[in-house]
């Protein structure tokens, strides 16, 4: 990428990048909060550790399938530079999207799902039934999330943080109304927490067109020298993004196997509730990091890396610090019993998995620095190596785990651990490996 006649790297600071980068953290953050708002509902329904373990397998499986266009945020935010490039993409991302709802909608075939959820995942016969109607109510899904993303990537190219952030946080209250309104009511807390789902998601998707369109992200950009290598057909987008998506895929089609492996623990009654329970409130604070990556796809090469290397480490260090003060301090005992409420052995499960993933904001902040720097500079297939890669330590480890007789969550925790500092040692070799070919 080469410096914009109007920017200079002087005039972007280590603040700016944090100006940049709190909205579309806020976004994040706010997607997050929906998971333990919904342990918190299911929490207080009847039946709490079978609506957690049937939500936390519904949701493994709809977003395996919503994972090859997980992506096209990022795909959205390099390519927006190029008119045809983003009408390429805008094609690419309805068939996509339709196409994986459309997989989605064959998947809840009660023959299909009882042939694939009970012999391939080992989901119980009591849960299969309600994962099934859950996973209808969410057929929607990868279409509508698809269809944010695109919209997504233009505004945060053109600058509109505060755009994506509104509509996150929209979406947060649509969930929050619908599961109160539901609770009210005494709605089954799986279906309850599977409507609340696609409310959302399908009302954040109408904001951000409409975002989009009334802030002029839409409109066609300003041609520039220093974007004529990008994608400007369905072939060659296909190209560009097919590692991206590949990589996706794998890492959530592996979380989606991991559900299965923890369903074989000697402990999986609890295990299936506590890993999804806690793997949540985790994220609420690693997913703030995430939007370092787009960050560096729009600031390269008009900040030093280092810079940017600098920026990410501080995202993740303090988000680090917030979970590790989470899980050992006596607030953050009231905060997980606030969001599992009085079930003990519940607690017990996931304190432990809080704490060893205190780490996990630090290395989901590295990782998506170093995919950002890939991203931005087109070798995507370095994306796709790391994640198969972290993928595979994942899902060993977890079975190693499991057949060593560790509880289930614990495993799960440990793996998924491991597999991140592999991901991100990985892509980091493949970033100093492109840095010095470029020099």
């Amino acid at each position: 990428m080469t410096l914009n006649a109007s920017q200079s790297p002087s005039k972007i600071t280590f603040l700016n990048l944090w100006r940049q980068f709190i909205p579309l953290s806020l976004s994040d953050v706010a997607m997050a909060c929906g998971d333990p708002m919904m342990t918190t509902t299911l929490a207080h329904l009847p039946d709490t550790r079978v609506n957690l373990a049937a939500l936390g397998i519904a949701k493994s499986l709809a977003i395996f399938f919503e994972s090859p266009i997980i992506t096209i945020l990022h795909a959205s935010n390099a390519l927006a530079p190029m008119e045809r490039s983003r009408r390429a993409l805008w094609r690419f991302t309805l068939l996509a999207g339709g196409g994986l709802s459309a997989l989605l909608l064959l998947l809840t075939l009660p023959f299909v799902f009882a042939t694939l959820g009970g012999t391939l995942l080992g989901i119980a016969s009591q849960l299969q039934e309600t994962v099934r109607i859950v996973l209808t109510l969410m057929i929607l899904w990868p279409f509508a999330i698809a269809w944010r993303r695109y919209f997504q990537g233009l505004l945060i190219h053109a600058g509109h943080s505060q755009a994506v952030a509104f509509a996150s946080i929209a979406r947060l209250v649509i969930v929050a109304v619908v599961l109160l309104v539901g609770f009210t009511l005494k709605v089954a807390g799986a279906l309850l927490a599977g409507t609340a789902l696609i409310a959302g998601v399908v009302l954040e998707a109408v904001i951000v067109t409409w975002a989009a369109r009334r802030l002029g992200a839409t409109r066609p950009p300003r041609p520039t020298d220093s974007v004529q290598n990008l994608p400007t057909n369905l072939k060659s987008v296909w190209k560009f993004y097919w590692p991206l998506a590949c990589s996706m895929l794998v890492l959530w089609g592996g979380r989606a196997v991991l559900v299965g492996i923890i369903a074989r623990a000697q402990d999986a009654d609890i295990a299936l509730a506590a890993w999804p329970a806690a793997w949540g409130l985790v994220l609420v604070i690693a997913n703030a990091t995430r939007m370092v990556q787009q960050v560096i796809i729009k600031n390269r090469g008009l900040v030093t890396d280092r810079q940017l290397i600098a920026f990410a480490l501080s995202v993740g260090m303090l988000c680090s610090l917030l979970l590790l003060l989470s899980s050992t301090t006596p607030f953050g005992l009231i905060v997980v019993q606030s969001f599992v409420g009085n079930d003990s052995a519940l607690v017990e499960g996931i304190r432990p998995v809080l704490l060893l993933c205190a780490v996990v904001p630090l290395l989901v902040a590295a990782q998506n620095a170093t995919q950002g720097f890939l991203v931005g500079s087109g070798q995507t297939r370095g994306v796709n190596r790391a994640t198969w890669i972290g993928t595979t330590i994942l899902l060993l480890g977890a079975f190693l785990g499991v057949q060593l007789g560790v509880p289930g969550a614990i495993a799960a925790a440990t793996a998924m651990i491991i597999a991140l500092i592999s991901e991100v040692s990985c892509l980091a070799f493949n970033f100093s490996k492109q840095s010095s070919s470029v020099s």
